[in-house]
This record gives C-alpha cells, structure tokens and sequence, in this order.
C-alpha cells in the first residue's frame, strides 16, 4: 500500500512540475519541445489547432506578463496603423470620387453625342425627305410643262407699220404647235432683229399657247442721194433700205461715208453721224417755229456752214453752224415772210448782232 501511494504522489509531483515548467517557459518565450509521451498519431487537424491554441495562449500570456513598453509600442503600431488605413481609406474615397465623376461625365459626353447624333440623323432624314419630295414637283411640274397644253396656237404681232406681222414671223421662226417653254426667246429676238427697220423686240408668253411679239420699228427721217437710187437712213444714221421710190423727208448731200459701205444694216461713218446730230438739233429748232416742212434738203459738207435747200420758197439758207439756233430762225421766218416766192438766198450766218440776217435776190 505505501508503495502504490508513493507511485501516485510521484506522478502528481512529476505533472505539477511540467506544468510550472511550462508556464515559466511561456512567461520567457521560449518554445518548449514536445514531450516523449505524447502521441504521434494525432491527426494534422488536431496539432493545427493545438499549435494555434498555443500560440494564441502564448501571445495573450506574453501581452498580459509584458512590459509597459511593450504595450505602448502596441498601442502607438495600433494608432499609427489606424492613421494608416483612415489615409489609405481616404485616397481610395478621392480616387473613387474621382471615378465617378469621370464615369458621370463621360456618361454626360455620350448622352449629349447620342442626342447630337439623334439630331443629325434627324436633320439628315429631313434634307433626304424634303429633296426627294422637291424632286418629285419638279419632275412632275416639267413634265406639266412639257405637255401639248402648252403648245403654241396662235401668234400676235403688235406695233409694225412697214414690215408684215408673216414677215416678223418667219423672221422669228416660231412654227404652230410647238411647246411654248421650249422658245428661246433671245434667239427669236435677235433673228427679228435682223430686218434692218427692227429696232427692239419685246416677246411676251400669254399662257397657255399664245405668243405675242411687240417690235419697234425704225422711221426712215432723211435720204441719201446715192447714184440712181435713194437709201434710207433713220436718226440713228441706220441705213434702212435701198430704193428707187423717193420719200417725202429732206435730202442729205455731202456725206462722207465711202460708196463701199453704203448698203442696208449698216451706219454712216462717224463724222457724218457727229454732223447728224447737228442737223438734227437744226430740223428741231425749225419744227418748233414751223418752218420744217419747207427744208427739202441739207448739205452737211461743211460743218461750219450748213446749207438748207427750201424748194417751195426757192431759197437757199446758209445757217452757219449749230450754235444760236432760235436766233437764227427768227431771223429766217421774217425774210421769208417778207420776200414771198421771191428766188434768193438768205444769210444768217453772219454776225447777227451787229449786221443782221441778209437775203439777196437771184439776178
């Protein structure tokens, strides 16, 4: 009996010291072996979560007998730690912020070019859909046009006097039933214009299928005596026509322009058209006094001294030049009045002022 309880106090003795030796090896830190009695045959699962019991324990032990110091340092690794993760935390809110205003923005950029786009195609589909329906009127308005509606069946002409309304239209070449719109109407002008006595043409279109064509003619004012014949020319100095028939308008003689030139279309070269005008100025002042009608013929070979020719008074009238015009027919309506059907000549080409007009009597 007293051997079975020694045995027994023994083994107490011997667990209690292993049990004080591990605490104090704990307290140090420093690791202890495992013991020869233990079993090896445990399982992997098991020594892990002893090792983690362990360490756990050794770690609560090492922080509850630690220094002061220890715990300090702790709490400062703790603190700064913490420090760390608020600034880590904050950088990953700005940077998140940041994204997202990115994100929103660009979201904002694609909803504003997804409406830009929209709009486009929009304005694109108008500009389609409006063309086409422009193309569309006016395709159908030409073929309108086009159409024998518009065909021509009848032609009026307006203000001749010499040349026919057959003559003015074979000239223009417009035929009957021809479309209207198909006329160009600056070649028809130009062909009626190639009668000498056309001066301007105006064609107008009386919808649906009429024409009228208005011209004006040129009025043959003076003749040129030109061998045989007489030509006639207008204001304009336009030579009209050639014609063996001598009109009742007066006469002019000692023109420049050479015999070579003289046919119809053409003009008077320039210095007969310059001594033109002032024959012109000339027959004015004697319509307004009325003595115009007795001028039968004006020599214009001096423009210094012009020469009129009244057959019915037989008197022959030295005017001088153009200047002083009303003067001088005053002075020519008193001789006349004076000396009727009395043959002479009367000079108002002097000096008026001081002399007067003279008229002297055919010997």
């Amino acid at each position: 009996m007293p051997k079975k309880t020694n045995e027994k106090s023994k083994k107490k003795n011997t667990k209690d010291n292993n049990a004080l030796d591990l605490d104090n090896e704990i307290i140090i830190g420093i690791k202890t072996l495992p013991q020869p009695n233990q079993k090896k045959s445990s399982n992997k699962k098991s020594k892990k979560s002893s090792n983690k019991k362990a360490s756990v324990n050794n770690f609560d032990n090492l922080n509850i007998k630690g220094s002061k110091v220890k715990k300090t340092n702790t709490k400062k690794k703790k603190s700064s730690t913490s420090k760390n993760k608020e600034d880590v935390i904050e950088l990953n809110l700005g940077i998140e912020d940041e994204n997202l205003k990115r994100k929103s923005s660009k979201k904002r950029k694609t909803a504003k070019q997804q409406e830009i786009a929209k709009n486009k195609r929009k304005i694109k589909f108008r500009i389609v859909k409006y063309t086409t329906l422009v193309a569309i009127l006016i395709g159908g308005g030409i073929c309108f046009l086009l159409s024998p509606f518009f065909n021509v069946n009848e032609i009026v002409v307006i203000g001749n006097e010499k040349i026919t309304k057959e003559e003015i239209i074979s000239l223009s070449g417009i035929q009957l039933n021809e479309n209207t719109f198909k006329l160009k109407y600056n070649v028809l002008q130009e062909n009626i214009k190639q009668n000498t006595y056309i001066n301007d043409v105006i064609i107008r279109r009386k919808l649906p299928n009429k024409i009228e064509i208005e011209v004006e003619e040129r009025k043959p004012t003076f003749i040129l005596a030109f061998a045989n014949a007489y030509v006639y020319i207008n204001n304009q100095g336009y030579m009209l026509e050639i014609s063996q028939t001598k009109l009742n308008v007066p006469t002019i003689t000692g023109f420049l322009t050479p015999e070579e030139e003289i046919h119809s279309g053409n003009r008077l070269c320039s210095e007969d058209l310059q001594r033109l005008d002032h024959v012109l100025q000339i027959m004015k002042s004697a319509q307004s006094n009325g003595i115009a009608d007795l001028i039968t013929s004006i020599n214009i070979s001096d423009k210094q001294n012009y020469i009129l020719e009244l057959a019915k008074e037989k008197k022959t009238v030295y005017i001088g030049d153009s200047s002083n015009l009303s003067t001088k027919m005053l002075y020519i309506i008193s001789i006349l009045n004076e000396n009727k059907k009395v043959e002479g000549e009367i000079f108002v080409n002097t000096d008026l002022n001081n002399k007067g007009a003279i008229f002297r009597k055919k010997v």
